[in-house]
């Protein structure tokens, strides 16, 4: 995770978007049941690499943030139950109540998963890309990919100004 962010330039920096309306009604893949956002769409495999990079083809992915989404609108769902309960007894050990948040921790841990898959294949098929296009070592894009304290697209025209100095690296 660490390299993605530090090849992005937010070294350090958490950048925390404003939590949307949670989405509803969208007609959703039940292979992909617990992901409420639309997924990027990526340029083919033979495309340009400098184009794949423009296009965001290797962006932190979405759904650590979206995880934590999940977890915010359960609370505020349950919060909510707790606000219209009916019922003698305690709201908070109510199955409804605990449903609610079973479901978003379903959904949280999917998601993350999700995300450290894509942000590993990301860096492979960067990682390979780089290489290929360069034909620098992965080792050598690697070290750079660590160092390099820009964005994505910064490194790839840093490394096209500079190769010949990388290939003694």
């Amino acid at each position: 995770m660490e390299n993605l962010i530090l090849i992005h330039g937010h070294q350090n920096h958490h950048f925390k978007m404003r939590r949307p309306l949670k989405p509803s009604g969208r007609k959703r893949s039940p292979f992909y049941w617990w992901r409420r956002f639309r997924s990027h769409k990526y340029l083919p495999h033979n495309a340009p690499l400098l184009r794949k990079i423009q296009n965001g083809d290797y962006n932190y992915p979405p759904y650590f943030q979206q995880a934590q989404w999940e977890l915010e609108w359960a609370d505020d769902e349950q919060e909510q139950y707790i606000e219209d309960y009916v019922g003698n007894g305690n709201p908070r050990t109510d199955e409804a109540y605990e449903d609610i948040g079973k479901r978003a921790r379903k959904r949280y841990k999917k998601l993350i998963e999700d995300g450290y898959e894509v942000e590993s294949r990301h860096l492979s098929t960067l990682t390979e890309g780089l290489a290929k296009r360069f034909k620098l070592p992965k080792e050598t894009i690697k070290t750079l990919m660590e160092e390099f304290g820009g964005t994505i697209e910064e490194l790839y025209i840093d490394i096209k100004h500079k190769k010949n100095n990388y290939e003694k690296f």
